[in-house]
């Protein structure tokens, strides 16, 4: 065999191959080593070079750079393509802000979506800004200057200053200490024939010739009144006539001021939980003003102290008190609906909620006829009666009285009346409201239900008696 080095199985192996033959071993070769075998793990990565800052600032910067460039193009290129595009429409709709700023300086006042009606702001302020008006302050507004405090004044001049009585004084006539003020001065000349007021409360400017409109109760027996507008100035007056069974009365002054009349709305119009404000003098506070809803209408309520009629009057929780009477019940148009008359109390003399008003129709029909003339006489039908039973509207007959506009009309026991001039009759007191309200003489159809069947029937009203019966 070759032992030649290009011999690849030759004793230069180093891994020691087993050749052929016997071969001549080198005793200069190294002996071999003891080699240990262990478990193997790869060897754990060098940690990575720490980041350099300013390359991260630099990259970042490129970016934002970019993003500037790009934002810059697209700005430049719509001014350019969009020049003849309207404006873009800015719609606020965040509630107004409350800011402080100098005087002249305000900022713009951003509107609520939808607001009442408003005005426009002093030439100062920036074009379209707008405050918005609270509906109260609108109807305030409209109808202060048609309402007056009035105060009822006796025939006697007789003073209303009342008399002062002595002070107190010590053992030895002395004044006691802290009442040193010393006996009562004497009237100064001229007070002494001051009227004296007898009633007080308040009134609606009719029309520009003076009239005015109140509560019979104001008055009372008074032939003379004072009269005190919105901005102060008095006049005197007069007592027209009144209608005490239903609290109207009519009033006229002598002046050559330009008066306001107040605008009447219809009792048609009127609605359950609509706004109210009352507008009045409240224990002579002139032009007192005060809100709330109306909570009821046709309300049947008895009139004055049992004399009175049951007149169909509007509840409203709108804080009314003494001296509101005969002031305007508005609705938020600034109409008068009607004029506070009446306050349900818990004994005391404060509102607690329950006010009632005289529709505006039913003061505007007596004030009429108290111009023309006419007879303000309580209508008189006849009948004693009472509530039907549950669920059936109406008012029960129970007595047909003789010889009374209902007998003569046909009426008859067990009838029970559902309509009268196409207004709907619920309850009795309601029947009794409304035909105590028409004048004597008026001529009005009754619908009612007998033995199942509708029946018309027409009806003379005529004038209360002496004797009121039960109705």
């Amino acid at each position: 065999m070759s032992n030649e080095p290009d011999d690849p199985r030759s004793e230069w192996d180093p891994l020691g191959w087993e050749l052929e033959g016997p071969a001549e071993q080198s005793s200069d070769l190294p002996v071999p080593r003891a080699v240990e075998v262990t478990a193997w793990a790869p060897p754990e990565p060098p940690p990575p070079p720490p980041r350099n800052p300013s390359a991260s600032m630099l990259a970042a910067s490129v970016l934002l750079a970019v993003f500037g460039l790009v934002g810059i193009g697209i700005g430049v290129g719509s001014v350019f393509f969009n020049q003849d595009a309207p404006p873009p429409e800015v719609v606020v709709v965040s509630g107004p802000q409350v800011v402080s700023a100098p005087p002249g300086q305000a900022p713009a006042i951003q509107a609520p979506l939808v607001v009442p009606p408003a005005v426009q702001l002093p030439s100062d302020q920036p074009t379209g800004s707008v405050v918005p008006i609270d509906p109260v302050v609108e109807v305030a507004r409209a109808v202060i200057p048609s309402v007056v405090l009035i105060e009822a004044i006796a025939d006697g001049q007789e003073s209303d200053i009342p008399e002062l009585d002595p002070p107190e004084t010590g053992p030895e006539g002395e004044l006691p200490p802290g009442n040193e003020q010393g006996p009562p001065a004497e009237l100064p000349d001229g007070l002494e024939d001051r009227p004296r007021i007898i009633g007080q409360g308040s009134g609606i400017i009719y029309d520009i010739s003076g009239h005015i409109l109140t509560n019979a109760h104001v008055v009372g027996e008074a032939e003379a009144v004072r009269v005190q507008f919105a901005d102060g100035t008095r006049a005197e007056g007069t007592v027209v006539g009144a209608a005490p069974a239903i609290d109207v009365a009519l009033v006229k002054v002598d002046t050559d001021r330009a008066l306001t009349p107040a605008v009447f709305a219809d009792r048609s119009t009127i609605e359950v939980g609509q706004l109210a404000v009352a507008v009045g003098s409240p224990f002579g506070l002139q032009q007192s003003v005060t809100s709330g809803i109306v909570s009821a209408v046709g309300r049947a309520v008895r009139e004055g102290r049992g004399d009175g009629a049951f007149v169909e009057m509007i509840q409203t929780d709108a804080p009314i008190n003494p001296g509101n009477s005969g002031g305007a019940l508005a609705n938020r148009f600034g109409q008068v609906i009607g004029m506070n008359t009446l306050i349900q109390t818990d004994g005391s003399l404060g509102n607690i909620g329950l006010g009632f008003a005289i529709p505006s129709d039913i003061a505007l029909n007596i004030a009429q006829r108290i111009l023309a003339g006419g007879s303000t006489e309580l209508g008189f039908l006849g009948v004693s009666g009472t509530d039907p039973e549950m669920g059936h509207p109406g008012a029960l007959v129970l007595e047909v009285h003789d010889d009374t506009p209902a007998d003569r009309a046909g009426l008859q026991v067990g009838d029970l009346i559902v309509l009268i001039d196409d207004e709907v009759v619920s309850t009795f007191t309601e029947l009794a409201a409304k035909v105590q309200f028409r004048a004597p003489g008026t001529e009005v159809e009754l619908e009612v239900v007998r033995d199942d069947e509708h029946i018309a029937l027409t009806v003379v009203i005529g004038a209360l008696p002496d004797q009121e019966p039960e109705e």
